[in-house]
């Protein structure tokens, strides 16, 4: 009896899978990112259920962002006893390479449902100014 509905493609994903991970190791995996811009920050959201803040680094080198962690496998469950597998464990790591108008000095990160999210100001020097219009008497 068969678990899932026959899928004519999900054979060669699983092959592909082992493949890339190989038997029985954590894979690497690339968790999905968002990158949007506000008026005064640079906003980096990234999808990271199931990964402890513990297990998360956000690091700034020049112009470079790095956010990279661990989704540690759920050791309860014996290997053997899976009749499918797909969350993906083991280490990631996404990096950017960041606009130079941003202040990376006050760069700040948390964690909310499973989302991380990561922002980085612009320098007050870049950032829009209005200027007030006198009126003449």
């Amino acid at each position: 009896m068969d678990l899932v509905p026959f899928e004519p493609f999900s054979l060669l994903r699983d092959i592909d899978r082992l493949l890339e991970s190989g038997a029985g190791r954590q894979a690497t995996w690339a968790p999905r990112l968002d990158v949007y811009s506000r008026e005064k920050e640079l906003v980096v959201r990234m999808e990271i259920p199931g990964v402890s803040p513990d297990d998360i680094d956000v690091t700034i080198e020049d112009r470079t962002l790095t956010i990279s962690g661990t989704r540690k496998f759920d050791e309860t469950v014996p290997e053997g006893d899976f009749l499918r597998r797909e969350i993906f464990t083991g280490t990631f790591k996404r990096t950017l390479v960041l606009p130079e108008e941003l202040n990376r000095e006050e760069i700040a990160a948390r964690t909310e449902n499973g989302i991380l999210e990561v922002t980085i100001p612009r320098r007050p020097e870049v950032l829009p100014r209005k200027v007030k219009v006198d009126v003449a008497s």
